[in-house]
């Protein structure tokens, strides 16, 4: 389909893509939905919680610090 107002041919989803505007509702049924197959397991709120791990380095002596150790 074609947009009537910038003459694009390649059109994906609602809007047009050369001018933004809404397209008209496609004439083509609507595509089945498709669900993901349930695992063979009860999922709990542990396994969907994320896991945020970082890599623990010890700090450093401040700047005052580090000169007073090296000259005593």
């Amino acid at each position: 389909m074609n947009c009537a107002h910038c003459g694009a041919v390649h059109q994906r989803g609602r809007f047009c893509v050369g001018c933004g505007r809404t397209m008209p509702p496609s004439s083509l049924p609507p595509r089945p939905v498709r669900l993901a197959p349930r695992p063979p397991y009860e999922v709990t709120d542990d396994m969907t919680q994320p896991v945020l791990r970082f890599d623990v380095q010890q700090r450093r002596a401040p700047a005052g610090e580090r000169l007073q150790a090296r000259v005593g």
